[in-house]
């Protein structure tokens, strides 16, 4: 490990582990506005800036096994807020409004940033904020 605390370059991807592909795919891109990159096998690669948000169907329990990894059960979401960078905080809030969104938090400015919350359609919460 680099002494310098330089060991890490960047965050390559996120995989979120979801029960319904399409409809995971279709809340990133309509809601957040998500471009999708790839679409490889059971997987959907979206375009996150520095790195990709990757929506992963559910595996068989053989397959979680093999990763020493246990099968998702409940909220998906819990323990784990995923922060996204956006241009326009208030479009987003209203457009997830309008699409019917489990909205946690309305937007409002705190720790440096105008940011809201919400969850996705497996539980997973997103904070969605812009620098002000």
């Amino acid at each position: 490990m680099a002494s310098n605390g330089e060991c890490m370059s960047e965050v390559h991807e996120v995989t979120l582990i979801v029960e319904n592909i399409e409809r995971s795919k279709e809340f990133y891109e309509d809601v957040l506005g998500f471009r999708q990159i790839e679409n490889p096998g059971s997987r959907v690669e979206l375009d996150a800036g520095g790195c990709s948000i990757v929506l992963e169907g559910d595996f068989e329990e053989e397959v979680f096994a093999q990763y020493n990894l246990r099968k998702p059960t409940g909220k998906r979401g819990d323990g784990l807020v995923l922060e996204l960078n956006v241009d326009d905080v208030e479009e987003i809030y209203e457009n997830a409004v309008e699409k019917g969104v489990e909205i946690l938090t309305e937007p409002k400015i705190m720790w440096g940033r105008n940011h809201f919350l919400l969850e996705d359609p497996d539980g997973y919460v997103l904070g969605i904020g812009k620098s002000v």
